[in-house]
């Protein structure tokens, strides 16, 4: 009855947002996770699942979303109800495995494509096969709802391992599947690709997830978060790219701090190395670090790494 009601309202929150969107109005996360009672990190999961769908939701700032220009559900000869139950769907046949996931993609794109010549297309990333489905998911996902501990085998570059984990949450990052766990008498994130779990043996014991998880997944924006919010970071970023980071969250705690005259912005976050350090990768030579000189310097050794024919050693 608990499950049923949940899907309930995820279903009805769904068809909040879209009669929003379809009216040409504008969705803004805060104000839905107030009229919801749940976290904002939960209603952006909502307006991810809508691109995922092929719904063009944009953002506008950050945490404001609409749709994009032109488009509305009159288009696909979709109602708003039957829109956030494909959207509700999609998610569901993704947790079952490939064979359901792959028959709803089919069903889906015939849904979808109403008109041959349609003007709107999305692109999403495509995922291997073998991540589509979670190996001992029922078990795992016992083990989070009950705080019960687990030993997992898993697979490392060493061969095969052991490891008596704390499991906190079942995660999705960029279509790949996580286990996120704390090793057993450590205060640490630890994640595991799904894929590389072998074996999964349940504990008759329990432990307390930390009171800090909701907030740490709130704020991350890529699989490399951590408990820790980690240092000041300031970056610049030039003129052409700048509207990209006006419109979109690519750093934890992003903050513009200084828009210069010649149009470049100057960039705050609180991250650990690793949280951005493949974000920055991706955006040279229109990113620049500020600060901290350490961050800088690390970023300067991998590009030399790369240009003298090495291979980058990215560290923790």
């Amino acid at each position: 009855m608990t499950k049923n009601k949940s899907y309930d309202k995820k279903i009805f929150r769904l068809m909040t947002i879209l009669n929003k969107l379809n009216g040409g109005g504008q969705v803004r996360t805060s104000e839905i996770a107030k009229e919801f009672n749940v976290s904002i990190r939960s209603v952006q999961r909502d307006i991810e699942l809508l691109n995922q769908t092929q719904f063009p939701v944009v953002s506008l700032e950050k945490g404001v979303y609409s749709f994009m220009e032109g488009f509305s559900l009159k288009k696909m000869m979709l109602t708003n109800e039957e829109a956030s139950l494909l959207a509700f769907f999609h998610e569901i046949a993704d947790s079952l495995g490939k064979s359901f996931s792959e028959s709803f993609r089919s069903l889906e794109s015939k849904v979808l494509a109403s008109e041959e010549d349609s003007p709107f297309y999305v692109k999403l990333p495509e995922t291997n096969a073998h991540m589509k489905n979670f190996p001992f998911l029922k078990e795992l996902e016992k083990a989070v709802s009950d705080s019960q501990k687990v030993v997992i085998k898993y697979e490392t570059e060493k061969g095969i391992e052991e490891f008596k984990l704390c499991p906190l949450k079942i995660i999705n990052f960029e279509g790949f599947w996580y286990l996120l766990a704390m090793p057993d008498g450590k205060r640490a994130f630890w994640k595991f690709r799904s894929e590389k779990i072998k074996g999964l043996e349940m504990l008759s014991e329990n432990f307390d997830p930390p009171r800090s998880l909701k907030s740490v997944l709130d704020r991350s924006v890529n699989i490399w978060f951590n408990e820790q919010p980690g240092e000041k970071i300031i970056l610049e970023i030039d003129k052409a790219s700048a509207h990209y980071f006006k419109k979109k969250v690519y750093f934890p705690d992003q903050r513009i701090v200084k828009t210069k005259k010649d149009g470049s912005i100057v960039l705050e976050t609180y991250a650990n190395f690793n949280e951005v350090i493949r974000t920055i990768m991706h955006w040279i030579p229109d990113v620049r670090v500020i600060s901290p000189k350490t961050l800088d310097q690390r970023i300067k050794e991998l590009l030399n790494a790369y240009l003298k024919g090495g291979k980058p050693r990215w560290g923790k």
